[in-house]
């Protein structure tokens, strides 16, 4: 008698798995489905579907909606269902001069942000604490339980270890010294199991850009330009961080070691100090005769250069200068199709975009026309950190494969 080949527990296992996915995935875009919708979303069957959300009911991740509108034929009601919204994400910003902290839920919904303008504590074990009582205080005051924070994320100037959770090192404060827990207290107030995200804050802020087709195909340099100046490399829809996460620190990369200003990291002449706030105001006082000299932010500059100011051009002029050689030395390394300016320099005139073009065409190795493509993007930092947060938190919890298995 013939025999015939029958699934083995195991690949039975994993098309069950593949199916939760599925469907979860569904309804990650916060939307409320009912089975029939998420059947014709998934290719899956209905009943395939109803075992798959009676399966997250019972984890508590989906919730039921109650019953939609009657068919067009009179037929029964319909039940919706949705991720549950009292379930949240904690995103924090430890910036030098700042402190934000928002409350999502895991429905993408930003119920509550706070900010605290306060520079960075001068101990690691203080900056510790600071995470842990902003988190506290706001889930006080939104009447939420600690244990309903299913992820944290935590944005840093510095390099991470992405594998231990500590911050490496920031050049923003070197007392910190090395290999710093700042996640310790989180941990204390959340719960070990909770699971938490440190990050680069230039990182943290280019990741809203993995959502786009469009970049997720080309090799991007992502310019983080504000109270430090940093680089995220994503090749292809994966960002680069490299053994010691030093990959994009290019703020740090030597440009003119004759310059007498110090670098919070211990060097001359790094790229972010030649093109800091304050080097942009020396630059233009040095142009300017009035005896009142302003004070300006970069992005003023930028308003006066398209103004047709002569000071803020020639400023324009000299810090061009700096870019094209920076960008000139990452092509050698990195060879971008793509490069993204945030923050202060994304508010970037045309004056500026055509200076630079021009300076970096002295280079023979790269095309004159274009090199690669250049996009300025002025969007608030903050609110690009506080997506990139939630993108990371989104895929740090429903990529958990403890959510599948039965």
């Amino acid at each position: 008698m013939p025999s015939f080949p029958t699934d083995s527990p195991a690949m039975l296992n994993d098309l069950k798995v593949a199916n939760r996915k599925s469907v979860l995935q569904v309804f990650r875009t916060g939307d409320v489905y009912d089975a029939s919708e998420v059947s014709a979303l998934t290719g899956l069957s209905r009943p395939t579907v109803m075992k798959c959300i009676h399966y997250f009911l019972e984890s508590g991740i989906l919730v039921s909606r109650g019953k939609g509108k009657s068919t067009s034929t009179g037929g029964k009601r319909p039940e919706h269902f949705s991720l549950d919204e009292s379930r949240y994400y904690i995103c924090l910003s430890l910036w030098p001069q700042e402190t934000r902290v928002h409350l999502y839920t895991i429905r993408h919904d930003r119920i509550a942000s706070r900010n605290y303008t306060e520079p960075l504590p001068e101990t690691a074990d203080e900056a510790g604490h600071r995470t842990a009582a902003v988190v506290s205080d706001l889930l006080e005051e939104m009447h939420i339980a600690p244990s309903s924070v299913v992820a944290a994320s935590v944005s840093v100037p510095g390099t991470v270890d992405h594998e231990t959770g500590t911050l490496l090192f920031s050049s923003h404060r070197p007392n910190w010294g090395t290999r710093i827990h700042l996640l310790d207290d989180l941990h204390a107030l959340l719960g070990a199991e909770t699971p938490l995200f440190i990050e680069n804050a230039g990182k943290m802020c280019a990741r809203p850009y993995l959502t786009d087709p469009d970049v997720r195909s080309k090799r991007v340099l992502v310019l983080f330009t504000t109270w430090g100046l940093s680089g995220c490399m994503i090749e292809r829809g994966h960002i680069l961080n490299g053994r010691n996460s030093l990959i994009g620190e290019i703020g740090h990369m030597i440009i003119d070691p004759n310059d007498p200003e110090p670098c919070g990291c211990g060097s001359y002449g790094c790229f972010e100090r030649l093109v800091s706030r304050s080097r942009v105001n020396r630059i233009l006082h040095s142009f300017s005769r009035a005896e009142n000299q302003e004070t300006l932010t970069i992005p003023e500059v930028f308003a006066r250069s398209a103004g047709g100011d002569p000071s803020a051009r020639q400023a324009l002029h000299l810090l061009a200068g700096t870019f094209a050689c920076a960008l000139r030395n990452i092509s050698l390394s990195f060879d971008p199709d793509l490069v993204i300016f945030q923050g202060d320099y994304g508010a970037a005139d045309a004056h500026f975009e055509t200076e630079l073009r021009n300076q970096m065409a002295d280079f023979r190795y790269l095309p004159t026309s274009h090199p690669f493509e250049i996009r300025f993007d002025p969007r608030p930092l903050h609110e690009m950190d506080a997506e990139g947060s939630f993108f990371a938190l989104d895929h740090l919890f429903f990529d958990h494969g403890d959510h599948y298995q039965s």
